[in-house]
């Protein structure tokens, strides 16, 4: 028995050794064969893609089907997590194809090893099972409409596309300016089903009477608003800002406070896109008009009830015409030429009607045509659109706007489902959405990644699913700048279609348990408070946005824990003042935006956000840490307050976005940035900057590397007068310019791009052409005290043939501004003389 015993535990022993043996190759192979299996996956993560590209082109009916892609996508996710892990790696220094590894980068490669390993068995059953892709491709046929292949603006000349093309507003419009100047209705309702242009045409007679009143505001409601959060905006247009968001204040206080300060004045309001209401509802904003028989409501809505509840004087909005409806069709259809085959005008026609005379559905439809002159290419859409009916209910309009998106590439479809990110009443800046798509991995990384993006956006506005404009307002050192919005039904669309691909947008859902596979939740201007935060960490999180949400002050300290895959936190507009030291695990975070909180001093753990693309901090960080360099694929830093820059700032050559103060270079402490570092730094493409003692020194250190600037603000704080160098012309692609007491020569009419200038306290000849500057949209000149006439050359035809926005404020010998003859300034929007006290004459009509 002794015997048996022992040959019992002798095998034993000798099948643990095998096993033993056996477990330790495995392991080696793992580390052995790292860069074989990364190359697979890399190679096959792109099939992957390809394939889930291909099946996004279809829209799936079968179940089975959606749950097997749903499959598919999850194992997508896990090998993109392994993919830029790898890469942010390897950025710093733990170089996966390194010869000798390091022992911290063998532990790497075992860690990711084992996780290749674990998806590559699921990943070969996608790739090699040609039955399934067959099946999947019978349950989504072919599509019958061709991607849109509509030219793009090239970006370095303008971000903007054409305008809107519109028909018969400007009866309306009149309409609209008749009631308002009809004293007897204070409020006035524009009615009307989805997409008829209600907010187009408020739009129009918001910007025809704003200079009237006192005050003008623009509220742009949602089917479930907050009081609160219209309040907030009601502030930001009163200068009340900091009293309504104070912690604790009441709605009650809130209103009482707006009523109080537009007591006696002369205002004009905007309700846009009013669902529901109460009879309470502007006494609960503050909006009284019963102070004074001149201020005005105007309001949007879809329901005739509102009209009642509000007490509203109704102007109802009809479709469009035939007519109006064939011109609108073949704007964007034919960019506005004749249509000279009348086999495809029979074809277009026949598609109008299925559009109802509705704009938002013409315009969609017609731009997602087919560029082509052949009848039968156009047929498949008509069949389409034929089993959409349109009637009155605003929901029919929806299967139209579907079919349009279907018909989208699958990078633009990514791209237009995620303006879903931003709640429905927001501005969105295009700089911001561009840095978004590229954190989530929307436009595939390389040396046009920021070209392809604004291609996207370009794609987007051409196709009607995006609208873009400039806006104006002023920013220093930060005028031109770009800003988009969406309808309200491609808004509902785009979230429709997120919240079919795993996106959260409400507290409830985001608390539950089983939403643990989510990729998105978006609960910005909810009104979330902290209770409602939760610490459920769902695995394959991509974005987590809390914003516009004042009620928030803390995070939870572990929310951070296991969202390894986080690619942007959108925090801004919350009351939190630090950030849970969890975060910096946060290794593949691409956006991180703190703009409008009460963080004072830049949090430790962003120093591990090894990832991190854009940073925004609010108004209270006057102070960046010197550790901020070891953050190195930053590419975009708003960081307002600062005026001195770390000396290490020069260490992050990828930076595009120098968004601060104003750049202080003078210090000799050592600690600050001075002149010589830019010399690392020549991808600057914004940046606003104080001279101080440094003439000479700018022209041959700084503005001739800065060859690539956008956006430029320069002020000369010296005693001594100093001239623009003038070797800034080699910024070929600058747009903005704003000048502050320099003397500026002629040869800057000669900066072809430039699209804003501003000249502050300016000498020297420099007015004397400006008329030639082709692409010159807005222009200010201030603080001239010694010019008596402008150059009669501004009034001559052909000048300024761009130019929307004109303005010229103190100049006090200024007597006369010169007639303009027909063909001179013909875009001409706006134009001011402000502080001009000795000017007889202004012939400018």
């Amino acid at each position: 028995m002794a015997f048996l015993g022992e040959a019992v535990v002798g095998k034993i022993c000798e099948m643990a050794v095998e096993m033993a043996v056996q477990k330790l190759t495995d392991e080696a192979k793992l580390l052995l064969e790292f860069s074989n299996d990364f190359s697979w996956l890399n190679d096959n993560l792109t099939n992957v893609r390809g394939f889930l590209q291909d099946a996004d082109q279809q829209s799936p009916h079968n179940e089975g089907a959606k749950q097997w892609l749903e499959k598919v996508r999850v194992i997508s996710l896990l090998a993109e997590d392994i993919c830029e892990e790898c890469a942010t790696e390897s950025m710093y220094g733990n170089d996966a194809q390194a010869c000798s590894p390091s022992y911290n980068q063998w532990i790497f490669r075992y860690r990711i090893g084992r996780k290749i390993r674990d998806i590559k068995e699921r990943m070969r059953y996608i790739i090699e099972d040609v039955n399934k892709l067959k099946l999947l491709r019978e349950v989504f046929p072919a599509s019958d409409v061709s991607p849109s292949t509509s030219h793009s603006v090239e970006r370095k000349k303008s971000y903007l596309l054409p305008s809107v093309h519109s028909v018969g507003i400007e009866s309306k419009v009149d309409d609209m300016l008749r009631l308002l100047d009809n004293n007897a209705s204070p409020i006035i309702a524009v009615v009307g089903m989805g997409g008829i242009g209600k907010s187009y045409l408020l739009q129009h007679v918001f910007n025809n009477v704003k200079e009237r009143y006192d005050k003008s505001i623009w509220l742009s409601f949602s089917q479930s608003y907050s009081i609160s959060m219209l309040q907030c905006d009601i502030a930001s247009h009163l200068a009340l800002g900091q009293q309504i968001r104070s912690e604790g204040i009441s709605h009650e206080r809130a209103a009482e406070l707006i009523h109080e300060n537009l007591k006696g004045k002369r205002y004009l309001a905007v309700l846009d896109d009013v669902w529901e209401t109460r009879e309470d509802l502007l006494c609960k904003l503050g909006l009284l008009t019963g102070d004074n028989g001149h201020s005005k409501i105007l309001v949007s809505t879809r329901n005739k009830e509102v009209c009642t509840i509000l007490d509203a004087h109704m102007y109802e909005l009809q479709c469009l015409s035939e007519k109006e409806s064939w011109s609108l069709f073949c704007f964007y259809a034919f960019k506005g030429n004749k249509v000279s085959n009348h086999q495809l005008e029979k074809v277009g026609r026949d598609i109008l009607k299925q559009c109802g005379n509705l704009p938002l559905a013409i315009k969609m439809v017609a731009a997602s045509l087919p560029k082509t002159t052949m009848p039968r290419d156009w047929e498949a859409k008509l069949h389409r659109l034929k089993e959409v009916v349109v009637t009155d209910d605003d929901r029919q309009i929806m299967p139209i706007l579907r079919l349009s998106y279907f018909s989208l590439p699958a990078c633009l479809k990514a791209c237009f489902a995620y303006l879903s990110f931003f709640p429905k009443v927001e501005q969105i800046n295009c700089e911001y959405l561009v840095y978004l798509w590229i954190g989530e991995g929307f436009i595939p990384a390389g040396e046009n990644q920021w070209d392809a993006a604004w291609d996207c956006i370009n794609k987007l506005a051409n196709l009607c699913l995006l609208q873009v404009w400039e806006q104006y307002e002023d920013r220093q050192g930060f005028r031109l700048t770009n800003y988009c919005r969406t309808h309200d039904l491609l808004n509902d669309l785009a979230i429709t279609i997120s919240k079919e691909n795993k996106c959260i947008f409400s507290v409830d859902e985001a608390c539950k348990g089983e939403n643990g596979d989510c990729c998105r939740i978006l609960l910005g201007m909810k009104d979330v408070n902290d209770t409602q935060i939760s610490e459920r960490r769902p695995v394959w999180l991509r974005a987590l946005s809390l914003s516009q949400n004042s009620r928030i002050t803390c995070i939870p300290g572990n929310i951070f824990t296991a969202m390894r895959g986080l690619r942007v936190l959108e925090l801004s507009g919350t009351g939190i003042s630090t950030l849970p030291q969890s975060l910096r695990k946060m290794k593949l975070l691409k956006v991180l935006n703190l703009n409008d909180t009460k963080i004072e001093k830049v949090p430790e753990c962003v120093r591990h956000l090894k990832s991190l693309l854009f940073l925004a901090l609010p108004q209270r960080c006057n102070k960046l840490p010197v550790w901020i360099n070891e953050v190195k694929c930053l590419q975009h830093l708003d960081c307002k307050a600062v005026a001195r820059m770390p000396k290490g700032i020069s260490k992050l050559i990828a930076l595009r976005t120098l968004r601060s103060h104003w750049l202080d270079l003078s210090s000799e402490d050592d600690r600050f940035m001075r002149t010589e570092d830019f010399v690392n730094i020549t991808q600057l493409q914004e940046l606003c900057l104080d001279v101080k003692d440094m003439d000479s020194r700018i022209e041959g250190e700084i503005l001739a590397l800065l060859v690539k600037m956008r956006r430029l603000t320069i002020r000369n704080s010296t005693a001594k007068e100093l001239k623009l160098p003038k070797k800034m012309m080699a910024m070929k692609d600058l747009e903005s310019l704003v000048v502050l007491k320099f003397a500026v020569e002629s040869w800057i009419c000669d900066m072809a791009n430039l699209r804003e200038l501003e000249l502050m306290c300016c000498g020297g000849s420099h007015y004397l052409e400006l008329q030639t500057m082709s692409n010159l949209v807005r222009l200010e000149l201030s603080g001239n005290h010694n010019c008596k006439e402008l150059p009669k050359a501004f009034g001559q035809q052909g000048g300024f043939m761009r130019l929307r926005f004109f303005k010229i404020d103190w100049f006090n010998e200024l007597e006369e501004f010169p007639e303009l003859e027909e063909g001179s300034m013909t875009c001409l929007e706006e134009f001011y003389l402000c502080n001009c006290r000795k000017v007889k004459k202004v012939g400018v009509g």
